[in-house]
């Protein structure tokens, strides 16, 4: 028997044909007007003899939009800066050259020592430097900020062992001018000489030189042997020298050498 027989259902002719979502699990109706499970498989008891599946409306994803603001001019604020950092150096160099202005206004007025009040203190004796010399060390009263005062410390003399000398050098110390004197006489410790004088012979055949050698002797401890050895005079055979040609340091001392012209060799 078909279902097309018997005329339709009265409320099935406002019936709406638009597809409807399918939902498994949940009853329907088609478009013939039968009702059909969700769960059921089987679509082919329709009287068209083909089973049709029910289409699924899928809402569509808005598209987004995209909305660009209006922005104020970005360089405004950099051109400010700019010109605020400008002015700023501007007002730095201002102060800087005052400032300089000003120190070296008063640097320049300030009262300097009267000449008959300039003199050395603190005199102290240092260690030997060489043959006979003694370094010697003393402050000057005068202010190092005077424009003069390296003038008036080489030209200042200092009375040592009875006699004035003027300072070697000037130097400026932790705010004291300082001199340092060389003191070349009346140090016996600091005194030098030459013993055990020996010839080693020619040094090579044709070189015209002799080889002499001899043994420094009262070196100061912790000085400068190099410096002694160059400054020691010495003579022999008939020769004077004001100090050894070279000089080596060993466990039994330090020792000069000498290479003197010989025709003989």
């Amino acid at each position: 028997m078909s279902y097309y027989n018997s005329p339709p259902p009265p409320y099935q002719q406002h019936a709406s044909t638009t597809p409807q979502a399918f939902r498994p699990g949940h009853s329907h109706s088609t478009a013939q007007g039968h009702t059909h499970n969700g769960n059921s498989q089987n679509y082919g008891h329709h009287g068209h003899g083909y089973g049709r599946q029910p289409s699924i409306a899928v809402p569509k994803r808005p598209v987004p939009r995209i909305v660009i603001h209006p922005r104020s001019n970005e360089t405004d604020p950099l051109l400010s800066r700019e010109r605020l950092r400008q002015n700023h150096d501007v007002a730095c160099y201002f102060f800087i050259t005052i400032g300089a202005i000003f120190i070296l206004g008063v640097f320049h007025f300030l009262p300097s020592t009267p000449p008959d009040k300039i003199a050395w203190t603190n005199l102290e004796s240092h260690s030997c430097t060489s043959y006979a010399t003694r370094e010697y060390v003393a402050e000057m009263n005068v202010s190092p900020w005077s424009r003069q005062w390296t003038n008036i410390c080489t030209s200042t003399p200092v009375v040592v062992h009875g006699q004035p000398h003027f300072p070697s050098r000037c130097e400026y110390r932790s705010g004291t001018v300082i001199g340092h004197f060389a003191i070349k006489y009346n140090e016996p410790d600091c005194v030098t000489y030459w013993s055990g004088y020996r010839d080693w012979g020619c040094t090579a055949k044709g070189s015209h030189k002799r080889h002499i050698e001899q043994h420094l002797m009262n070196v100061p401890a912790n000085a400068d042997y190099k410096e002694f050895c160059a400054t020691t005079p010495a003579r022999f055979l008939d020769w004077e020298f004001s100090g050894a040609d070279s000089c080596f340091n060993s466990i039994w001392g330090v020792y000069g050498q000498w290479f003197i012209n010989d025709p003989s060799c």
